[in-house]
């Protein structure tokens, strides 16, 4: 069944050229394929994976030493209550905000 819409696009598009309808053709053609890319990669996404089919996507790196992850970027004038108690002010006035 064609619709108004289409019978409309179909009708503009017989008055065109020929290089034209190539064209419009190039275009058409380049949606549809963007269309599929997008709707295949959704279907992956969606879809899930295993643990293992993310590690070997992503390769992440292996940590063998734990003193790797320390970092010296705690300010000397700010003790761990004080980070605590910031955070927990941050999620009090986040749960008291009006919605």
């Amino acid at each position: 069944m064609i619709t108004a819409q289409l019978q409309q696009a179909i009708e503009a598009a017989q008055r065109l050229s020929p290089h034209e309808k190539y064209q419009l053709i190039e275009v058409v053609a380049r949606s549809l394929t963007l269309a599929d890319t997008l709707e295949a990669s959704t279907a992956t996404f969606l879809r899930g994976r295993t643990l293992d089919e993310l590690i070997a996507e992503q390769q992440p790196p292996i940590i063998t030493d734990i003193g790797a992850l320390a970092a010296d970027f705690w300010p000397e004038d700010e003790s761990a209550d004080d980070v605590n108690a910031y955070i927990e002010a941050q999620r009090r006035a986040e749960r008291d905000r009006p919605r």
